[in-house]
């Protein structure tokens, strides 16, 4: 017989019991919170321009109902659920200075739209700028942007978009986050004294870099001033002499718009790293594991899962080169996003294999957390003496003296312990005889028990988890990550697995303005099926 097929992401909201948490999300409801504003830093000061050659303003919820909901693109919606007003002064100061000098420029939240509108339809400056100026084509989109007779150009919009930082991105995203807390919409709901704590998960993504591979070895060396030592030829390869004339300031192997970009050897299993599964792999015959090559970089992103709706928002990525590791971008991540979200009480922590690092585990612990992070397996977990010795199987399963695996009896909130009791488990099974145990007399009614806080008894944290692994407790907390692994899928449909942009600044704001893209498109489909539910 054939297995029953799991229901859609569609089909969970749609049920009974979880109709009640989309229904916030109905036209008619939502109505009465829009627009959601993006709040301004009254510490901002004002636009060093006083006049501008295009007007933005909130479009206003009179066109937006349960007919032009399921016909307008998600670009026409986010315009008309947000109002970007605030953002004036903030996109202002980073790109415009104040000086009589030049012709009147255009308002910075309409070059931003504008920016925004290209990356959710994937369209190059020129095109989306033949669009803006196309009498037909480009009403909509100037209705929404605030451009009338006078337009950028292609070099205008590159300039501006070269001003967008990563921080400024970052603090973009992040407003479009606090706009949805406050409008009741996530998972954490402001002013109602629920202690219901966030479920974060973190996942990452490579990305090519723009420009193509000349070296894989190429290291940050290389960028520098000849002389210099060859990272090729230190692995035995061919490598470069750089004693030519146009190795002078670079090697010229190395990709000069993307100095950052880093080569490595993906293969989609890191169950065996010690470190991230993108760490790169140690010659060895095993070519049949290689998945992919990759010269580029990475993200790391955490999504705040929302199981009820079968969704996720994803929060302010971290980005790096693509030999960054887990370890290297999860711990600043995990503490910028509790510094900057206060509403943000984070219960658990999931993510893979790659975040089971020492780093990691101490970054959630500290914050309260429970370490739902997949276990990297060492060489010592091979040897039963060693397992026996430290006291712990291969899953972090604290052993008895005599080498049974415990069972796990709860977990103390309180006191952040697991406990775990042998049950007298020797007793049950004539695979082996019962030894002569203590444990084993009747005033001791579980049998031997033991605790698992931070650590293991040895001082070890990498196999130490407040679920027990494996478990079922365990497998149904760690399978919600499934809610938020469409993350890649989204930003490959943006064109963003390789990046259309140089260098390691304008790669990380393109992939924050994804992200910023997938959550406004979340919300309008969250929208859509609510209303037409209604």
């Amino acid at each position: 017989m054939s297995a029953p097929k799991t229901a859609t992401a569609i089909e969970k909201r749609a049920a009974a019991p979880n109709r009640e948490a989309l229904a916030p999300f109905a036209l008619h409801k939502l109505k009465e919170t829009l627009p959601l504003v993006l709040s301004c830093d009254p510490n901002l000061p004002p636009s060093p321009k006083p006049h501008y050659r295009s007007v933005y303003r909130y479009q206003g919820l009179d066109d937006l109902n349960e007919e032009t909901i399921q016909t307008f693109s998600p670009f026409e919606i986010g315009v008309r659920l947000f109002d970007y007003s605030s953002l004036e002064p903030r996109l202002a100061a980073h790109v415009y200075q104040a000086s009589a000098k030049g012709q009147v420029p255009f308002h910075p939240v309409s070059m931003y739209l504008l920016s925004l509108n290209r990356r959710e339809r994937r369209l190059s400056r020129h095109e989306v700028l033949r669009i803006l100026r196309h009498p037909a084509d480009g009403q909509t989109l100037r209705h929404c942007t605030g451009f009338e007779d006078d337009f950028p150009s292609e070099s205008g919009l590159r300039y501006f978009e070269g001003q967008l930082t990563p921080a400024l991105q970052q603090e973009i995203n992040a407003l479009q986050l606090d706009a949805l807390y406050q409008a009741g919409l996530l998972p954490s709901q402001p002013e109602t004294g629920d202690k219901t704590k966030a479920t974060l998960s973190f996942d990452g993504m490579l990305h090519h870099a723009r420009s193509r591979l000349r070296c894989s070895s190429v290291k940050a060396g290389c960028y520098e001033p000849a002389p210099r030592l060859c990272p090729a030829q230190e692995k035995g390869k061919q490598g470069c002499e750089c004693n030519e004339e146009e190795c002078a300031d670079i090697c010229r192997h190395a990709t000069p718009r993307d100095p950052e970009a880093r080569f490595i050897v993906y293969t989609g299993n890191n169950k065996r790293a010690r470190t991230s599964p993108n760490t790169p792999l140690e010659t060895r015959k095993e070519h049949s594991r290689v998945s992919r090559m990759v010269y580029g970089y990475y993200s790391y992103a955490g999504q705040l899962l929302d199981v009820k709706l079968a969704t996720y928002w994803t929060l302010p990525a971290a980005f790096g080169s693509a030999t960054c590791g887990d370890p290297a971008l999860f711990p600043d991540n995990l503490a910028y996003l509790q510094r900057r979200f206060p509403w943000l009480k984070v219960g658990e922590v999931l993510a893979d294999a790659g975040a089971c690092e020492q780093t990691c585990l101490d970054a959630i612990w500290n914050a309260g957390a429970l370490r739902m992070v997949d276990i990297c397996a060492h060489k010592a977990d091979d040897d039963p003496d060693t397992r026996l010795t430290r006291g712990y199987d291969q899953n972090g399963h604290p052993l008895c003296p005599f080498g049974y695996v415990l069972h796990p009896n709860g977990y103390d909130h309180r006191r952040r312990r697991a406990k775990w009791r042998c049950a007298k488990r020797c007793q049950q099974g004539p695979e082996r005889p019962v030894p002569q145990c203590d444990y084993l007399m009747t005033k001791h009614k579980h049998g031997y028990t033991t605790t698992v806080g931070r650590t293991h008894a040895d001082g070890s944290v990498r196999l130490a988890r407040e679920i027990a692994y494996g478990t079922p407790a365990w497998k149904e907390r760690f399978g919600r990550r499934n809610c938020a692994e469409s993350r890649n899928s989204i930003l490959e449909r943006l064109g963003l697995k390789r990046m259309p942009v140089h260098g390691l600044a304008p790669c990380h704001v393109t992939v924050l303005q994804g992200d910023f893209v997938a959550n406004q498109n979340t919300l309008v489909r969250l929208i859509r099926e609510a209303t037409a539910l209604r």
